[in-house]
C-alpha cells in the first residue's frame, strides 16, 4: 500500500510537469488558444463528489476483563486470545462541497459514507472452570473448553457522516489533483457474526459420603479433584470405560440435569453484535483529476481511514454458561480502532456560481538598474490564468499607454521598460470586470562608493601604483572624476565589469583628491582623499671582501682527524664562497708527517679531508661539489726534522675553482 501511494505522488508530479510544459507559450498571444483551460478560479464552485473505495482493514481491540463473571474461577483459566484477520473494507461516499477564495483553491465538504467491511475474528485458548448451580440447586465445579480455535466471520455496516476540508488545483486542461481530509461522524457500527465455536462441556462434583448416595457439598476449588468428587469428564469416562460411546454417556448426563455435552455447538451460530455510535474518526483522500470537461473530472486516488469504536460490555459476560449458548466475542470488546485504506475511484461535477471578479492578490516591483534608465518592472499576482487582459495606469499623475496581453500560466501579468516614478489607478480590465491595484513607486537606483584599496608605487619615480573603486553596478557606463597634487585630472570612462570595480592603473606617487563616481546624472563621491607613497630605492650593496683565505691550512694534531675550533672561520668563508657562485666547487687535500707508516698515514691524510668535507655538508654544500684526495706524507711543505716543521705538515688545503 505504502508503493500505491508513493506511485501516486510521482504519476501526480509528472503529470503536472508535463501539462505545464505543454502550455508554456500560453501568455504570449499566439494563436494556440485551443489549449486554454479554466483555471480553479474561473471554475464553478460548487462540487458534487461521488467515489467507490476498495481496501484492507485492520483493528486493534481492547478487552474487558471478564474472567471475574466466572464465579470462584480457579487458576489457569484463561477467556481467550482474540485477534482479527482478513480484513477488506468496500463502500461509497457522496459528498456536497464548496470551494472559496480568489484562487478557488481550498473548501469545505460534507456528506454520507457507507462501508461494507468483512473480516476473521478468532479466539484461541478459550479453557474455564468455576462454580455453578445445577438444576437441583447443588453447587458443582463447571469445565468449559473450546475446541480448536474459534473464528467469528465477521460483516459490519458502517455508516458515516464525513466533514472534510478540501483542496483542488487544476495545473492542465486535463489534469488536477484534489485532496480530502477531515473528520468522520459514526452514525452506525452494526456487526452481523457467523461462528464455528464448539465446546467441551465437563462437571465436576464433590460428595460426603461415598458413591453416587453422597450429598453433594460447597464447590471444590481444588484444580486436582480429590477422591470423593464426582468427574463428569471425558477423560475420567474413558480411563473407565476403553472403547466406550463418550458422547452417549454425556447426551445420557445432559438428560439427567447435569451441565454436560461434548464437541457442543451453539443453539445461534450467528447474530448481530452493534457498537456504541458518535465515535469521530478520520479521513485522508487525494486523487489525480481527469477533466472530461470544465464541469466534469474522473478521479482516481487512494484514502486512509481512521476510526476509534466504543462497546458497552454486557454485565456478567460470559461467552458461555449453558450448552448450545453462545455470547459473541465482540461484546468481550470494550474499546478499540480500525483502519482502513485502499483506492478510490469516482467522479466530480462542478455547478452553480463562477469566480466573481478577478482580484490582484499582490505586486511585486523592481526598481531601474541605473539612473535614468527605464528598465523597472511591475507584476501583479493573482489573476485568472489565460484570459485576455488590458493593465493601465499613472505614472506622476499622467495617464500611461496601456497593457494588453494574457496572463501568464502562474497567474501574473509583467509590465516591463518603466522609469523610476509614482504609478497610480493600476487596473487590470479582464472582459467587462476590473481590478484595482494599490500605488507603486519605483526608486532611481543611487550609486556608493563602498570602498577605496590601493597599491603603492614599487619605487620612487616609477608610475606603477593603482587604486581599486568598489561598489559599482556591473555593465553600467561610469565616468571617474579626480585631482592629481591638486590639478584636475583628465576624467576616466569605464563599462563596470562583472566584479563591480573600477580600476585605475599606472598611478605615480601623490596625493589624489575630489574622487567622484557620475553616469545618468547620479554621482557618488568618495568619503576620503587617497595618497600613493613610493619607497626610496634599495642601497647599493658592496662587493663582499674576503675576510680569509679559504686555502688557509687547517692544522690538525698528531695522529688526529678532529678540527680545530681555531681552523673555523676558515671553513665558514669557504661557505660563504661556495654560496657565492654556485658553479664552483672545492678540491679539499689531506696530508701527514713523517710519522707512521706510509699506508697509515694515507688513511689519516684522508680522514683529515673527509672530516673537512663532512663539515661542509653539514653547512648546507651539495656533496656533489666537493672532492676529497688523501696524499699521506709524500707531500710535505716543511722538514719533518722538527716539530714545528712535521705540526706544519699536518694539514687540510681547500683549493676552490669553478666549472669551465
Amino acid at each position: 500500500m505504502k508503493r500505491f501511494f508513493f506511485l501516486l505522488i510521482a504519476a501526480n508530479g509528472a503529470l503536472s510537469a508535463i501539462a505545464q510544459t505543454s502550455n508554456t507559450n500560453q501568455a504570449d498571444g499566439s494563436k494556440h488558444q485551443h489549449r486554454w483551460y479554466k483555471s480553479d478560479s474561473l471554475m464553478k464552485r460548487w462540487v458534487f463528489d461521488f467515489n467507490v473505495l476498495g481496501g484492507v482493514l485492520t483493528r486493534d481491540m481492547n478487552l474487558a476483563n471478564t474472567s471475574g463473571n466466572y464465579t470462584n474461577g480457579i487458576s489457569g483459566n484463561n477467556t481467550g486470545d482474540m485477534n482479527f484477520r482478513n480484513g477488506t473494507s468496500y463502500g461509497a461516499d457522496a459528498q456536497l462541497g464548496y470551494f472559496f477564495g480568489s484562487k478557488g483553491h481550498f473548501g469545505i465538504g460534507a456528506g454520507l459514507m457507507y462501508l461494507y467491511q468483512q473480516g476473521d475474528l478468532t479466539l484461541e485458548n478459550f479453557h474455564v472452570q468455576y462454580a455453578a448451580n445445577d438444576n437441583n440447586g447443588n453447587v458443582y465445579r463447571q469445565v468449559i473448553t473450546a475446541n480448536d480455535k474459534i473464528t467469528e466471520k465477521i460483516t459490519v455496516t458502517n455508516v458515516n457522516i464525513p466533514l472534510l476540508l478540501k483542496y483542488k488545483t487544476r495545473f492542465s486542461r486535463r489534469f488536477g489533483f484534489t485532496a480530502d481530509a477531515g473528520i468522520l461522524y459514526n452514525l452506525q457500527m452494526r456487526h452481523e457474526y457467523k461462528t464455528n465455536a464448539s465446546f467441551d462441556y465437563e462437571a465436576i462434583y464433590q460428595f460426603t459420603g461415598g458413591g453416587d448416595n453422597g450429598t453433594p457439598t460447597v464447590y471444590d476449588n481444588n484444580p486436582t479433584p480429590n477422591s470423593n468428587d464426582y468427574l463428569i469428564t471425558r477423560n475420567s469416562y474413558l480411563s473407565h470405560h476403553q472403547g466406550g460411546d463418550v458422547n452417549a454417556y454425556f447426551n445420557s448426563q445432559y438428560q439427567h440435569g447435569y451441565n454436560v455435552g461434548l464437541d457442543v455447538k451453539p443453539n445461534g451460530n450467528s447474530g448481530t453484535v452493534d457498537y456504541l455510535n458518535g465515535t469521530v474518526g478520520f479521513m485522508f483522500q487525494p486523487s489525480l483529476n481527469y477533466f472530461l470537461s470544465d464541469w466534469c473530472a474522473l478521479n482516481i486516488g487512494a484514502y486512509y481511514i481512521y476510526q476509534p469504536y466504543n462497546n458497552s460490555v454486557p454485565t456478567g459476560y460470559r461467552l458461555t454458561d449453558k450448552v448450545g449458548g453462545y455470547n459473541s466475542a465482540l461484546n468481550s470488546v470494550s474499546s478499540g480502532n480500525s483502519q482502513s485504506y485502499g483506492g478510490n475511484l469516482g467522479i466530480r461535477f462542478f455547478f452553480g456560481n463562477k469566480q466573481a471578479a478577478p482580484v490582484i492578490s499582490f505586486i511585486d516591483q523592481s526598481d531601474p538598474t541605473a539612473c535614468g534608465a527605464c528598465d523597472g518592472t511591475v507584476t501583479l499576482y493573482g489573476l485568472p490564468r489565460g484570459k485576455n487582459v488590458t493593465i493601465t495606469y499613472n505614472m506622476n499623475g499622467v495617464a500611461q499607454t496601456g497593457y494588453t496581453g494574457f496572463v501568464a500560466n502562474d497567474g501574473t501579468v509583467k509590465i516591463s521598460n518603466l522609469c523610476a516614478g509614482y504609478y497610480t489607478d493600476i487596473t487590470a480590465k479582464i472582459g467587462h470586470k476590473t481590478a484595482m491595484a494599490t500605488s507603486v513607486v519605483l526608486n532611481e537606483p543611487v550609486i556608493k562608493i563602498s570602498s577605496i584599496t590601493s597599491t603603492n608605487p614599487t619605487v620612487t619615480g616609477t608610475c606603477n601604483g593603482s587604486m581599486v573603486i568598489h561598489g559599482m553596478t556591473t555593465g553600467r557606463n561610469l565616468t571617474v572624476n579626480y585631482n592629481y597634487n591638486g590639478t584636475a585630472a583628465t576624467p576616466l570612462t569605464v563599462v563596470i565589469g562583472t566584479d563591480g570595480n573600477i580600476t585605475m592603473k599606472d598611478l605615480c606617487a601623490g596625493s589624489y583628491s575630489g574622487i567622484s563616481i557620475s553616469g545618468n546624472n547620479c554621482t557618488a563621491s568618495a568619503t576620503s582623499d587617497i595618497t600613493l607613497v613610493a619607497p626610496p630605492p634599495p642601497p647599493v650593496e658592496k662587493p663582499r671582501q674576503p675576510s680569509i683565505d679559504p686555502s688557509t691550512p687547517i692544522l690538525f694534531d698528531l695522529g688526529k682527524s678532529d678540527i680545530h675550533e681555531s681552523s673555523l672561520d676558515i671553513l665558514e668563508e669557504a661557505v660563504l664562497e661556495l654560496n657565492d657562485n654556485k658553479t664552483s666547487y672545492v678540491i679539499i687535500d689531506g696530508h701527514t708527517d713523517d710519522i707512521g707508516t706510509p699506508s697509515s698515514n694515507r688513511v689519516l691524510s684522508y680522514k683529515r679531508a673527509q672530516a673537512v668535507k663532512d663539515y661542509l655538508k653539514e653547512m648546507g654544500i651539495d656533496e656533489k661539489r666537493l672532492i676529497t684526495v688523501g696524499h699521506g706524507e709524500e707531500q710535505p711543505i716543511a722538514p719533518n726534522t722538527s716539530s714545528e716543521g712535521r705540526a706544519k705538515n699536518r694539514r687540510v688545503i681547500m683549493t676552490l675553482r669553478k666549472h669551465e
